[in-house]
């Protein structure tokens, strides 16, 4: 009973395995590879992640929801995408000049010259006041968006984004091959440990087929008993037969059994020559 737990187990184990790949977040077959080995606990956080969904159902339903209603349209959102990368973009330069300009003020010796140069392209690299409230805009109404979608985040990062980037081209061959091979290995060494807890012997459903078989089909199984149990098998049964019968006839065959072989072994010694 343990061993057919572990193997089991182990088979479980396999599964678990390639499921985890499936979900793993890894680029690389490497760390699909590290992810197959720490099935347990990459599959305790995909269930927090599946539990997080079924208690947060109705927010993420509303939040779904909401970001369907209030998406503004593809055109808008590159525009305003846009606007807020060139204000963003003209606040950084500007930052970086004044830091140079700061520099060049302050090093030894000073160097006005780079410094003033440094002040002028932090002047013409400003944005406009304009851009600026615009920005501000987009913040507060990105807002109450962002606080909704919010909800959705672990939905995505708890395995959704993460399987169909695995399954996406560029990475389909490495996650189905890392899988097949995880769940392979442990598929043979289920069997392999299965089989040496048994012995040998066939499992539990073979042996009901085979027991069902000799009850309802015994003629073929008496003339064929070597193609039924194969050659193998068959010379282990016999072998054990044969030292029965050695050991005490009259034990291993009925009377009607011993009483022939006693007549065969009886007229065999009467046709044998004399001394």
């Amino acid at each position: 009973m343990l061993g057919a737990i572990l193997e089991m187990g182990i088979k479980a184990y396999g599964a678990g395995a390639a499921a985890s790949v499936a979900l793993s977040d890894a680029e690389t077959v490497g760390g699909k590879g590290r992810d197959a080995l720490a099935a347990v606990p990459n599959l305790a956080e995909e269930y927090r992640h599946a539990k997080y969904v079924v208690d947060h159902q109705e927010e993420i339903r509303d939040a779904v929801d909401y970001a369907s209603q209030h998406t503004p349209p593809q055109a808008e959102l590159q525009e305003s995408a846009a606007r807020v990368e060139a204000t963003l973009r003209g606040i950084e330069t500007t930052y970086s000049e004044l830091e140079q300009a700061k520099d060049s003020a302050f090093s030894f010796p000073p160097t006005p010259g780079d410094a003033w140069g440094h002040l002028r392209d932090a002047w013409e690299a400003k944005p406009e006041l304009e851009s600026i409230r615009q920005l501000a805009g987009v913040a507060d109404e990105a807002g109450p968006y962002l606080d909704q979608v919010e909800v959705l985040v672990p939905v995505y990062y708890g395995g959704l984004l993460a399987l169909t980037d695995n399954f996406a081209r560029d990475e389909i061959v490495a996650t189905v091959s890392v899988m097949a091979i995880a769940f392979g290995m442990a598929l043979v060494l289920g069997h392999a440990v299965g089989f040496w807890v048994r012995r040998g012997r066939p499992g539990l459903i073979a042996r009901a087929l085979q027991r069902l078989g000799a009850r309802l089909f015994r003629r073929w199984y008496v003339r064929n008993l070597p193609d039924a149990l194969g050659p193998a098998m068959y010379a282990a049964a016999r072998e054990r037969v044969e030292q029965d019968l050695l050991a005490d006839p009259r034990a291993v065959l009925d009377p009607e059994a011993f009483h022939e072989m006693k007549t065969y072994f009886a007229a065999a010694e009467a046709d044998e020559p004399a001394g």
